[in-house]
């Protein structure tokens, strides 16, 4: 196997002075204390010779077995046992984040006996949660209270790199440690802060990624609006949005049961990249609902009739790719896929996916079901689901012409006609009207959106469109799209 464990290393102090200079504070600031316990433990010569001795018991008894000479002891067994050892080590050396109340009386090494046997415990909780999960675990910021406890699980990659990472909490129960649903009394104390546009109610522990996220967002609510055509004066009654634990991640998009309300999933909660920050993945939540509404608004406010939605879904996802947030790196590879790979596919064979197919579906099931809910053409599950999408239009020509696009019916025209035919929604529509939305705005500016959707509601072509709002032909207008494309996309 690839996975390399860490390496433990002593360092023998032989008098205070040394351990003075050893526990000397550097340069960067050690993160802040916290915990519901009263009592954290200061780390000194004494507790480290209790961590010392707790080590020693890890590898002769416990749940934690490193014998690497063992009979018939597996490699795995051998690198997971290594990285447990490594993360109490880690704790008992400096790590003030774990609080766990020491009783009176009790000595350093039952203390440090206790946080062996608490750790093991929740670790197993957390391993027996998700059997089938094939990457390894470590816990890290253990909370307790009572009988609850709140911890930071990361999973090491088969490079033995940290790779997710998600919030847990665990009930104590007559047979140990289990993973229990999210509780918002574990989440400190309820909190809020204002906008001019929103309001933010949410738990003490995200506070900060709200502070920090709240001013993004009330400027994307502007900019959107403004995009759009809608007033950017913020309206009397503010929309509430609220950020709580208990949210499941992966299905924030449906907001129209509740217009004037969001409700996202913390960002704790999210088994995300550790590459991710917490900031990104709330923004992100908020992001897709936030333009879906607005844009829907503005449909509402110009009456766009529903023949000219494949240019709003275009517009929505090129707001989406706009943005400086995680799903907008995904763009190049949707767009190569939809104009170069996706052609290529030959009726009776295997439909080509994107490349970093996984990856991309990974990427997009923490906000969503499916990449669909974008109206990009992938569901992201068994490959005959996939075809089943897909095979239905036989062969892929790539939009690369105004008439290959959605435009209202005129009267007397029917969707049977042969010169119709186009009209049906081909799947990778909505990404075609994102690349031309992008094209309009790179070359004319993203001041003329506001009239081109105002122009939806008064135009019915394409011919008449375009002049309107671009002050170019269609003909003209047309050939730099398709100049673009090959200028950006390598088409």
């Amino acid at each position: 196997m690839s996975k390399q464990a860490p390496t433990l290393e002593w360092v023998v102090m032989e008098n205070d002075a040394d351990w003075a200079r050893a526990c000397a504070p550097s340069s960067a600031e050690g993160p802040p204390g916290a915990g519901w316990a009263s009592q954290e433990r200061l780390f000194s010569p004494q507790v480290l010779w209790g961590a010392s001795v707790m080590l020693l018991l890890l590898v002769s008894a416990g749940g934690w077995w490193w014998r690497t000479t063992q009979a018939g002891l597996q490699q795995r067994e051998v690198e997971t046992s290594a990285r447990a050892a490594w993360e109490i080590a880690a704790v008992a050396q400096g790590d003030n984040r774990l609080a766990i109340r020491r009783k009176d009386g009790q000595g350093d090494i039952d203390w440090w006996y206790q946080l062996a046997q608490e750790y093991d415990g929740l670790l197993a909780a957390t391993q027996t949660a998700d059997p089938a999960e094939p990457l390894d675990a470590a816990l890290r910021n253990i909370k307790f209270q009572g009988g609850q406890a709140v911890a930071d699980v990361v999973l090491y990659g088969r490079d033995g790199a940290l790779a997710y990472r998600q919030t847990r909490f665990y009930q104590r129960t007559s047979t140990g440690w289990q993973v229990v649903a999210p509780d918002v009394n574990l989440w400190g104390p309820v909190g809020s802060l204002e906008t001019p546009s929103f309001v933010f109610h949410f738990r003490q522990n995200d506070a900060a990624v709200v502070i920090a996220v709240a001013p993004r967002i009330e400027e994307l609510y502007t900019t959107l609006r403004r995009d759009v055509g809608l007033p950017v004066t913020p309206a009397p009654e503010k929309r509430i949005i609220e950020v709580s634990v208990t949210e499941t991640p992966g299905h924030v998009m449906p907001w129209f049961w509740e217009p004037g309300r969001f409700l996202v999933p913390s960002p704790a909660v999210y088994r995300a990249p550790v590459e991710l920050t917490d900031a990104e993945l709330l923004a992100q939540s908020l992001a897709l609902p936030l333009i879906a509404q607005v844009l829907a608004q503005a449909s509402e406010q110009q009456a766009i009739g529903s023949a000219w939605q494949p240019l709003l879904n275009g517009l929505y996802l090129w707001q989406v790719w706009d943005l400086d947030l995680p799903l907008a790196v995904w763009r190049e590879v949707v767009v190569t896929w939809i104009y170069r790979d996706l052609p290529a596919s030959r009726p009776g064979q295997a439909i080509i996916l994107p490349e970093r197919y996984e990856a991309l579906c990974a990427a997009h099931t923490l906000w969503m079901p499916s990449p669909a809910q974008m109206n990009i053409p992938l569901l992201c599950a068994e490959p005959h689901r996939e075809e089943l999408i897909l095979s239905p239009w036989g062969s892929y020509n790539p939009l690369i012409r105004l008439d290959q696009l959605a435009v209202p019916l005129r009267p007397g025209e029917y969707i049977e006609e042969p010169d119709s035919v186009h009209r049906i929604g081909y799947p990778g529509q909505a990404v075609a009207m994102a690349t031309l939305i992008e094209y309009a705005v790179v070359t004319y500016g993203r001041e003329r959106l506001p009239t081109l959707v105002a122009g939806l509601r008064s135009h019915d072509r394409w011919a008449t469109l375009i002049p309107a709002v671009y002050g170019v032909s269609a003909a003209e207008f047309e050939a730099g799209w398709q100049a673009y494309l090959v200028a950006h996309y390598g088409l």
